[in-house]
């Protein structure tokens, strides 16, 4: 089993809380500095816009609330975490890691072959309905479901190029290397030193990083996603893998959802429409283990994994 800790005298408990604190602070931080800048930039700002529902807002105020909080929680608050631990963050994050460019192209070719699978999977969890017993939760669930849905598509909204940009930013390239730090990076390391075991933190940070989104009926295929990108990070040691692959999901979705509007379609065809039938699931699902199967042997024969 691969070795992949960055430990230090800190107990993980308290390494854990470290993280929380310094995400925490600088998310609130740098959203006070995003919120200002819109105010300085935007010609018809003013306070109220802060109190009113997220769906309501100015989209410019609403892009620059989530870049801000986004790059202070998820790449400010991971790197200073390192810093408290005593760690460079390029060596915390795995970033001065020897990459091979044939484990690159194989998480390019899985996050690919890998799409009707997820699609497959994501089908199933919507179709989901919890016993009667826990009808409150399933309301609760489904109410937050729909507002998370409704800001997305609000996000999502793009006229040209320059929105396709800002959202490919926002949505595709923050997130890929801010979650990734966060979760893989950090959170999932953190596990890994207090279970003492590389399965049990994977798994345990993948379910936390699906739950935090609040998107019940895309849980199970974003845990999995999880998981993977947890993989990749574990055998290929290197961060540089899962941000590729975290990139790949959600630039793509963006990019569907341009080509869609700009065909003129509505933007609930992106999740409502199955696209592939079950010779395409089974064919996805056969080629999405070969090429897993595939990512770890080459990274055993890269020298990329140290038992």
């Amino acid at each position: 089993m691969p070795h992949m800790h960055r430990s230090n005298a800190y107990h993980p408990l308290l390494q854990l809380m470290f993280l929380v604190l310094s995400a925490v602070v600088r998310a609130l931080v740098f959203t006070v500095i995003g919120v200002v800048a819109w105010f300085s930039f935007s010609n018809h700002a003013n306070i109220s816009a802060l109190m009113g529902n997220p769906l309501s807002m100015d989209i410019n105020l609403l892009r620059a609330i989530q870049i801000s909080s986004s790059i202070g929680m998820f790449i400010a608050g991971p790197i200073a975490f390192a810093y408290i631990n005593e760690v460079r963050p390029k060596h915390y994050f795995y970033f001065d890691a020897k990459l091979s460019p044939t484990l690159l192209l194989t998480v390019f070719l899985l996050m690919l072959c890998s799409t009707p699978l997820f699609e497959w999977v994501a089908l199933m969890n919507q179709k989901m309905n919890l016993p009667a017993s826990l009808k409150d939760l399933e309301v609760w669930m489904k109410a937050k479901e729909l507002e998370a849905g409704e800001l997305t598509k609000k996000l999502l909204l793009m006229k040209g190029y320059s929105d396709l940009a800002i959202n490919l930013l926002m949505i595709a390239v923050i997130p890929a290397v801010g979650e990734e730090l966060f979760f893989r990076g950090s959170l999932q390391n953190i596990l890994g030193q207090w279970f003492k075991n590389h399965h049990t933190a994977i798994w345990v940070t993948a379910i936390i990083f699906s739950a935090i989104h609040l998107q019940f009926y895309g849980f199970f295929p974003r845990m999995l996603l999880g998981a993977l990108f947890g993989y990749l990070l574990l055998y290929g040691r290197s961060i540089y893998l899962p941000i590729l692959g975290h990139f790949l999901n959600n630039g793509s979705a963006v990019l569907m959802a341009f080509i869609l509007q700009k065909q003129g379609k509505s933007l609930d065809n992106l999740d409502q429409t199955s696209s592939f039938n079950a010779y395409g699931y089974l064919i996805s699902a056969i080629i999405t283990l070969a090429l897993i199967f595939y990512f770890f042997k080459q990274a055993k024969d890269t020298d990329t994994v140290y038992g």
